[in-house]
Parts: C-alpha cells; structure tokens; sequence
C-alpha cells in the first residue's frame, strides 16, 4: 500500500491508472531489454568490414526499413490495430527464430551477419514506434502528459538489465542461442497486450480497437502528405537525426587518440550515466514539465539546452564536455522529448498512428541517418574541410532548428487542446 502511495505521488499517476501504467512499463522494458541482448552482437559487427561495407549495410537498413513499413501498411489495410499490434511481435519472434535455423544449418555466418546487422537496426525502430502506436490510442491527452514519462523510463531500465542479461547469458550458451532468448521475450509480450486492451475497455474504449482503417494500402502515405501536423513531426525527427550524427561524429574525432579499452570505459560510463539520469527525469522531471508549462517547452527545451552545450563546447573542445553533452543530450530525449513527442499522437486518428506512424518513425529517421552522414562527410574531409570548432557551429544550428521546430509543434498541439476543451466547456452550459 505504501509502495502504491508513493508512486501514485511521485508520478502523479491515479490509483485506478496504476495497473495499466505498470503493465505499459513492463511493455516497452521488455522490448528494450530484447534490443539491448542483441545490441552487443550487432555492434562488434562493423569492425570487420571497413567503411564502405559499413555505408552499405545503412544504405541497406534504409532501404529495408522502408519497404518493411510499406508491408506493414498493406497490412494494416486488412488487419484491425487489435490483431495488427500482436501480429508484428510474433512476426519479428519468428524472424529471429528463422535467423536461428539458418545458423544452425550451416549459412555462411558472414552473410548471415549483415542480415543480422540489417534486421536487428530495423527492429530497434520498428517495435518502439508500433508500441507507441498502440499505447498513444490507450490514453487521453491529459493522460499522456503524466504517464508517459513514467512509461518511458521502462525503456531505460531495460536498457540497464539488457546488457547485464547479456553477460549473465554469455556464461552458459553461445552466441546464437540469445536469439531464442529474444523470441520468447518478444512472445511475452502478448498477454500484456491483452491486459492493456481489457484496461481500455473498462475505461469504454472498446469501439477503438473494433474499427478497421482505411482498405487503402498508400492511406498512411496519403495522409503523411497532406497532414502539417504529421509532416512537423517528420520535420522534427529528420532534424533530431542531424543532431545525433554531429554529436556521434565529434565524439569520434575527440574520442580518437583513445585505446580501445579506454573508449569502452567511457562510453560505459556514459550509458550508464545516461539511462540512471533518463529514469530520474522520466519519474520526476517529464510530467510535471508537460503539465506545467506545457508542450513548447517539453519539445524545445532539451534542443536548446544542447544549442547551449554545443556552442561552449565549440570554446573548448574537451573530451569530458562533450560525454557530458552526449549525457545530457540522450537522457534528455528519453525522458522528455521522446514522451513530448509520443503525446502529439493522441491528437491524431486512428489512421495516422498506426499507418503513417512507422513511416516517420522508421523510413524518416533512417533516411535522415543517411543524409546527415554525408552531409558531416561532405562538410569534414570529403569537401570543404571544416575545423572541429565550426562543425560544432554547424552542430549548434541544427540544434536550434530542432528546437524551433518542436516549440511549434509543441504550441499547434496546446492550441489544439484548448480549443477542444473550450468547445466541450461550451457543450457543457448548453447541456444544463
């Protein structure tokens, strides 16, 4: 009772709430957990291909994850969201499953490792941006803002045990074998979703799952098009890539004259740092910001304080400033920007959350993957040979159109809300 006392205050969820909260929790934990077993096999991959063999495989994952959303939307077209969301965990499930067979049947394992490397870079989008298409039809928009947080930082927390389930694991079967892990986690899953489905229908939710979407497969194309909304947010994740990728590529040349050892420690001890901040701001931090001063703020903040960091870091460009900034800069988009951007989808129908969702999600944010690597490339050594310090400049302006961006966003949803409440207030007195 205790235990559920200080939840209830230190995250501001309602009694009554707590049980599909905590079964949300448990959702995204453990597809992060499942990623993170593979993340370690996927990530030691590279170092034997070389730099164009490693441009290629993100070619390819852009491509793949591309037509992997086109089939899913054809699906989508068929399928009801209530069978549709299950559908895609026991698919993935059985594709690891058949990764598994093929080893065991004697594939050359160099191929098998860059399907592997493709699929797995594929996965790590895909069922987060499925969850949160199913997540983001369970909750109004007043609940969002205080449950989000909260049902993110399960992420984060999988993030930690994933690793250690790794070595635990490593001690007593082989390699291959943790892909069997995978699935049986990834087949966990289900009764969870049915838990949340038999939550939403106490709260009358019911007709939400029961309604098919459009039988058109291109709807979600369609609608991602035409949709300012939709193509902010595309905007804003197209541009979040960007920053990502001058953040990775000046870590890299700051992190070169490193041992090899010694990066490890460091990037350990910055993921560390950065899930440990994440659950932190998650539980006590990313609603109260949402609810107080609303959705500019939630998805601008974070931009912008990393606007700051870069441009203090381009004065002195220490090592030790930029992991801060990596720190702050991750744990700050788990635990704030991320949700902020999750909640924007409570405000979209049906068709947009679980059709042109991936689309943005996935193809954008790999295809921004793409284009930004060039264009650090073409700004670094490939054409007009930039100084550290005036990549950071650039880093610094990229940031800030992040920032402005989701400031506008942030103020189109509030103003959205406002206008819906108004109108329900107005309903309200004419009714009595």
């Amino acid at each position: 009772m205790k235990l559920k006392t200080f939840l209830s205050k230190s995250t501001k969820i309602a009694p009554h709430e707590l049980k599909a909260a905590v079964t949300s929790f448990v959702f995204i934990f453990i597809l992060m957990a499942s990623y993170m077993i593979m993340k370690p096999v996927r990530d030691a991959l590279p170092s034997d291909w070389g730099d164009v063999s490693l441009a290629q495989q993100w070619t390819y994952t852009f491509i793949v994850s591309t037509i992997a959303v086109s089939i899913y939307n054809v699906l989508a077209s068929k399928v009801s969201p209530r069978h549709l969301v299950p559908a895609v965990f026991i698919f993935f499930a059985l594709s690891f499953l058949a990764i598994f067979t093929a080893y065991q049947g004697g594939v050359s394992v160099s191929f098998l490792g860059k399907i592997f490397y493709v699929w797995t870079s594929v996965f790590s989008l895909f069922h987060i941006s499925v969850f949160w298409s199913f997540i983001s039809q369970q909750y109004t928009k007043e609940e969002s803002k205080r449950l989000f947080g909260f049902i993110n930082t399960g992420a984060s927390t999988g993030a930690i045990c994933g690793p250690l389930l790794v070595i635990l694991l490593a001690k007593n079967m082989s390699v291959e074998h943790i892909l069997i892990v995978v699935s049986v986690l990834l087949l966990s899953i289900l009764p969870l979703i049915y838990v949340l489905n038999h939550e939403s229908a106490k709260k009358g939710k019911r007709d939400l799952y029961e309604v098919k979407l459009s039988p058109n497969p291109f709807s979600g194309f369609q609608e991602f098009i035409t949709h300012k909304k939709l193509l902010g947010i595309a905007a804003f994740i197209f541009v979040y890539t960007g920053v990502s990728a001058f953040l990775y590529s000046i870590q890299t040349d700051l992190l070169v004259n490193y041992s090899r050892a010694a990066r490890k420690e460091l990037l350990g001890s910055v993921e560390l740092a950065t899930n440990a901040l994440t659950i932190v701001l998650g539980i006590f931090v990313a609603n109260r910001l949402a609810q107080r001063f609303g959705m500019p703020t939630s998805l601008g903040i974070v931009p912008m304080v990393v606007a700051l960091l870069l441009f203090l870091l381009s004065l002195n460009p220490a090592t030790i400033l930029v992991l801060v900034l990596q720190v702050t800069r991750r744990a700050g988009n788990y635990a704030i920007t991320r949700p902020s951007r999750e909640i924007l989808f409570t405000a979209v129908d049906a068709e947009a959350r679980f059709k042109t969702k991936p689309i943005i999600d996935v193809a954008i944010y790999r295809g921004g993957d793409v284009f930004w690597i060039w264009v650090i490339a073409l700004l670094g050594d490939g054409w007009l040979n930039l100084s550290l310090s005036q990549l950071l400049y650039a880093g610094v302006l990229v940031s800030l159109l992040l920032g402005a961006i989701g400031i506008g966003l942030g103020r189109k949803h509030d103003s959205e809300e406002n206008s819906f409440l108004t109108t329900e207030e107005l309903l309200t007195q004419e009714s009595t």
